[in-house]
């Protein structure tokens, strides 16, 4: 191994919500109950170093959860394509203000802020919601130890999604 290159094991926590509302009524219930962040309306406010600008956007767009959506994709139309019988949805849910926490400690904090959420429902199976747990993810990183962040993201975060459950 070279002196450039460092393997850290780590040991990850799955979260795994299951309801027995279908896929597209826990989306709707996910999408109804967050915003969505706008990546060029963002740029608008670190174009013109705007920090109250961009503070007051995220409080705007995070409420009443603390949370919105970055990103979306729906991964389930393509997988049916290939033969499997599955919706599937992906988003990066964060809120700005609160990954500074996180961001302070490393850039590297980027691997999993904002974080990634996997709705998904098999034909006659349940649907799930699954996510990292942001402690654990988090945990990895020795110069973490500092932040509360990835803590009241497993509060706070990982309850929003228990709420779109059920």
């Amino acid at each position: 191994m070279s002196d450039h290159k460092t393997l850290t094991p780590f040991d990850g926590v799955l979260v795994t919500i299951r309801s027995e509302k279908s896929f597209f009524e826990v989306t709707k219930a996910i999408e109804s109950s967050l915003q969505r962040f706008t990546p060029s309306k963002l740029m608008e406010y670190v174009t013109h170093a705007d920090r109250e600008g961009l503070e007051a956007y995220v409080a705007e767009v995070s409420a009443p959860s603390k949370f919105s959506i970055f990103w979306e994709f729906e991964q389930g139309s393509t997988m049916r394509l290939a033969g499997i019988p599955i919706e599937s949805k992906f988003y990066l849910v964060g809120n700005a203000v609160i990954a500074r926490g996180l961001f302070q400690h490393t850039a590297a904090a980027g691997l999993g802020a904002p974080v990634r959420i996997c709705v998904s429902q098999r034909d006659g199976e349940q649907t799930r919601i699954d996510m990292d747990l942001p402690s654990a993810f988090f945990g990895k990183f020795p110069e973490m130890r500092e932040s509360d962040v990835p803590e009241l993201l497993d509060a706070e975060m990982v309850k929003v999604f228990e709420d779109a459950a059920a």
